[in-house]
């Protein structure tokens, strides 16, 4: 690697600059690589320059302007190079001379405001050099030649070339603020919004008619995002008591715009509008509680129904339940919302602390062998929760919490559907821990110069609508729980 700057920074009165110039240029080599036809094999090279302007008047208002020229090894000659500039802007008001009235209310007042472009050139797709076609000897038959009848393999184009492959890009935009109060209080907020483009994916337009053995891989996909981001810090002393709390807390929600798929079918099924991480499924509509309401129900097609099976809805009505019957449900697997907030006090030699963290806008699927009991292939899967003692279906027991149960695999109700679907948010107790120091006249006379004993706890408490097993585990019900754990311990100081 190589790395040269020049830096800059002057103050003239009340006006203060600074520059930066950078220029760095790196390379990669993987020397244990056993195929030296890989592509593995050649160096990984990045080269570019970076820059920074940054003004301040009077220590209240803020300006900066920053630019990277960056060129990847990745991308074809035409492609190779990206200019990325950003800027940002900040006020920071409690130095205003009309504000210094509020000066015993509010200590600062910060507002900010950001938006830049940023490159990545590690775009995915397990491809580099995208700017060359591959050649496969896989699935390309094989014919014989010579006097001999030899028989060779043939050779077919694997991924086609793009020439017009370049960097994916992020337009990020953040606004935000920054209080702080009585010189106790501070609080933060920020507003962040981002558009992706370019996004590096396999193409799902191009139609089989075309003649292609593989669909090509191109810049198309885009996304947006956006969220909010807050956290808040409260400082008091009362007579010997100090008390300290904290809390933070995370919305993000993200949106496919482009993903070049053509329109499906059913305009619910289209994953453009729906986010990356959504999950389409059946809607259920309770379980058959008869044979006669089976046959006025439109057809499901996963196998012979039977009392105590899953419904589901024909959403396009077409007298059919299908995979064209799918849509999106409840919120994603991966959480919209994450939070933590904690507090800790000291008094004397005593201190204690806890630290809550939390999801929400999260849901997932419970549908597994340990709720659809004795259908599993091998022993290990074939745990039962004691839950579906007596929440199974049976005549006696319409309106259960369980299907029927069966002994061999039941497709119907293995569906991903609403029936099975869960709220994953859940609040947990992290971190909990209660100590005692020693008087500094106790550990002087031990030749020490402190001594803490203290209790703490790991995952003491979780507070979550869903019981089965740890939320945080989603899908997971076989994997090894959060433990909870528990320490005794002395801190010493020499």
């Amino acid at each position: 690697m190589l790395e040269a700057g020049i830096n800059y920074g002057r103050t003239f009165g009340k006006h203060t600059v600074g520059a930066l110039f950078l220029y760095q240029q790196s390379q990669k080599n993987y020397t244990d690589t056993k195929n030296t036809l890989s592509e593995k094999a050649l160096p990984y090279r990045h080269q570019g320059i970076a820059g920074r302007i940054t003004y301040n008047f009077d220590n209240r208002y803020f300006i900066e302007g920053n630019f990277g020229y960056n060129g990847s090894e990745n991308f074809s000659p035409n492609h190779r190079f990206g200019f990325f500039p950003a800027g940002a802007i900040g006020w920071l008001l409690s130095e205003e001379p009309f504000f210094e009235p509020l000066k015993d209310i509010f200590d600062m007042v910060k507002f900010k405001a950001s938006y830049g472009i940023v490159g990545n050139d590690k775009i995915g797709g397990n491809r580099r050099f995208i700017y060359n076609e591959t050649v496969l000897t896989s699935g390309a038959g094989s014919y014989q030649f010579g006097s001999t009848n030899t028989t060779y393999n043939g050779i077919r184009l694997g991924n086609w070339p793009n020439d017009e492959v370049g960097w994916e890009k992020a337009y990020k935009l953040n606004v935000g603020a920054e209080i702080s109060l009585f010189g106790k209080l501070k609080m933060q907020a920020d507003y962040f919004r981002e558009r992706r483009d370019g996004i590096f994916l396999q193409s799902k337009s191009v139609p089989g008619i075309a003649g292609l053995s593989t669909q090509p891989w191109i810049n198309v996909g885009k996304m947006k995002n956006h969220g909010v981001d807050a956290s808040l810090e409260y400082y008091q002393q009362i007579g010997q008591v100090q008390l300290t709390m904290r809390g933070n807390f995370t919305y993000a929600h993200n949106i496919i715009v482009d993903n070049d798929e053509p329109a499906w079918r059913e305009p619910y099924m289209n994953r453009v509008g729906q986010s990356n991480w959504q999950t389409f499924g059946l809607v259920a509509a309770g379980l058959f509680s008869s044979q006669e309401e089976i046959d006025g129900w439109p057809t499901q097609s996963w196998g012979v129904v039977q009392p105590g099976d899953i419904k589901y809805l024909d959403l396009n009505g077409d007298g059919k339940v299908d995979e064209y019957d799918v849509k999106p449900l409840g919120y994603p697997d991966v959480p919209e919302i994450t939070y933590g907030f904690g507090a800790s006090v000291k008094w004397k030699g005593f201190d204690f602390s806890v630290f809550f963290q939390g999801v929400g806008n999260v849901n997932f699927f419970a549908n597994n062998t340990y709720t659809q009991p004795f259908t599993a292939t091998n022993i290990s899967m074939g745990n039962v929760f004691t839950d579906l003692v007596g929440n199974y279906w049976t005549p006696e027991n319409l309106n259960a919490k369980y299907p029927r149960l069966t002994t061999s695999a039941n497709e119907n109700n293995k569906q991903v559907s609403s029936f099975w679907m869960v709220d994953g948010s859940y609040i947990r107790l992290k971190n909990a821990e209660i100590g005692y120091t020693l008087p500094k006249s106790w550990v002087n006379k031990m030749r020490i110069e402190g001594l803490r004993i203290y209790i703490s706890g790991m995952n003491l408490l979780t507070f979550s609508d869903f019981k089965l097993w740890d939320p945080d585990l989603q899908t997971g019900a076989a994997n090894y729980p959060n433990n909870k754990v528990y320490n005794i311990g002395l801190s010493l100081t020499f």
